[in-house]
């Protein structure tokens, strides 16, 4: 008997340990600066170095300008979707002596400041409607959530219940939630939302307070309110406008 259920463990575990090695859901993400007044320079540079060093495999990059928020003037270099294991492989490149002169030589002259890198997660259970094509859209518009200390998990029920209001609603709707799971706080989330255009951020369907009261009955959006001022210590935003010349994905 013992013997048997050893025969179905061990199985078991050897499917959970491949899926979650499998997935992948993991971003690298790493803000530039400009120099002062060196700004041709420094997208020369970035255009160069994206070309030679950044075209295939796990070293394929999307650059978004930002030009909104507390990080307007920024660069933003993302990669993956990677596996933990992919993270090596990419790491083992940008480590390589070729790809690391090639970079020092044509773009860190020309770098004032950079953050990063840092690894975000994407959480699928809490995004809908998802962009998941191989292309990237015009722009990002991102919002950043700061969590309260041991409110991760309340948190995430609160982003569970966002969901279920646009599925029960049948939105047209679109985000991708994300976790920073290293390089930062790891209370930090964010809502990746793709647009066209500004024109975008207008909203021609109801509102989510509507979508909550439809889903949840009456009173159900103040009551969220509630629940989430208890939850988030502070919001804010960036809009990301898309760099195709600097990009290889």
């Amino acid at each position: 008997m013992i013997k048997r259920i050893i025969g179905i463990i061990i199985p078991l575990f050897t499917c959970v340990t491949l899926v979650a090695q499998e997935n992948a859901n993991i971003y690298r993400v790493i803000y530039l600066k400009a120099k002062s007044g060196q700004k041709e320079q420094f997208l020369a540079g970035l255009k160069e170095h994206t070309k030679k060093h950044h075209s295939k495999g796990v070293s394929k990059v999307r650059t978004h300008e930002v030009v909104s928020g507390d990080k307007a003037g920024w660069y933003v270099r993302s990669s993956g979707p990677f596996t933990w294991a992919d993270v090596d492989k990419y790491e083992a490149d940008h480590n390589s002596k070729a790809h690391a002169a090639h970079g020092a030589k044509v773009l860190g002259p020309y770098i004032g400041d950079r953050e990063g890198p840092m690894y975000w997660s994407r959480l699928d259970d809490f995004s809908y409607n998802r962009n998941s094509s191989s292309k990237s859209s015009k722009m990002v518009r991102v919002t950043f959530i700061h969590v309260n200390a041991g409110m991760n998990s309340k948190f995430q029920e609160n982003r569970a219940q966002i969901k279920e209001a646009h599925e029960k609603t049948n939105s047209d709707a679109s985000f991708t939630v994300g976790q920073l799971v290293h390089g930062g706080d790891k209370r930090t989330f964010a809502s990746f939302t793709p647009l066209d255009n500004w024109a975008d951020m207008s909203s021609n369907g109801p509102v989510l307070s509507s979508r909550f009261n439809k889903v949840f009955g009456e009173g159900a959006w103040d009551r969220f309110l509630n629940k989430a001022q208890k939850t988030n210590h502070k919001r804010h935003d960036e809009m990301r406008v898309y760099m195709e010349e600097y990009s290889t994905r």
